[in-house]
């Protein structure tokens, strides 16, 4: 039988609370400011940028992944392989 008096651990419980008011203190103030309009443009700027960065950055390490892959299979030179793959994606 479960004692009655044995007290509960609710840590986890009221730190999920306080972290659920900042969200919502945060997004209030980004939704109903005027600096949080500009706030929220910031943001959204810099996160197009950095996916665009991580995106080029990506690409090119696929096409160098891919191109030696093939120059090892062909015995044609990386060098041509990444150039007919820059033709062809253009």
């Amino acid at each position: 039988m479960k004692n009655p008096f044995e007290r509960k651990n609710n840590t986890a419980l009221i730190a999920l609370g306080v972290t659920g008011a900042a969200a919502a203190g945060a997004i209030a103030y980004l939704y109903l400011t005027d600096s949080g309009h500009n706030t929220r443009n910031k943001i959204s700027d810099s996160l197009a940028d950095t996916i665009d960065k991580i995106s080029h950055g990506l690409k090119d390490e696929f096409k160098n992944i891919v191109s030696g892959f093939i120059s090892d299979k062909t015995n044609i030179s990386k060098k041509t392989v990444k150039a007919v793959a820059d033709h062809v994606s253009k």
